[in-house]
């Protein structure tokens, strides 16, 4: 990660940056709490709920609607949620993206 903010920091975009800034944020709050000398599978990290919303800047409560309306993807354990890392980055990508047009789906 280090490597890519670094490359970021190059190009000197604003945009480029914050989201290297975002996605490093998102990687030390999944590492925490982890030992320091635990192997670990970045496709494996995930977080609960609340740090999930720490990440992408939400209210815990938002996240969960997200996810009941099937908007972010989670699975249940116990009595809270937790979300894969990867499932978080579209969310944390699309801050940076340029302004659009909404492709609205047609219904059948």
């Amino acid at each position: 990660m280090s490597a890519a903010l670094e490359t970021a920091m190059r190009t000197r975009e604003a945009s480029a940056i914050a989201l290297t800034a975002d996605r490093t944020k998102a990687m030390a709050v999944a590492l925490a709490g982890l030992p320091d000398d635990a192997d670990i599978e970045v496709d494996a990290l995930d977080l609960p709920t609340r740090a999930a919303a720490t990440v992408l800047g939400f209210h815990p409560e938002h996240v969960r609607r997200l996810i009941r309306s099937g908007r972010l993807r989670a699975r249940r354990i116990g009595g809270d949620y937790r979300l894969a890392l990867d499932d978080l980055w579209p969310l944390i990508e699309a801050r940076y993206r340029e302004p659009g047009r909404r492709r609205v789906a047609r219904r059948r």
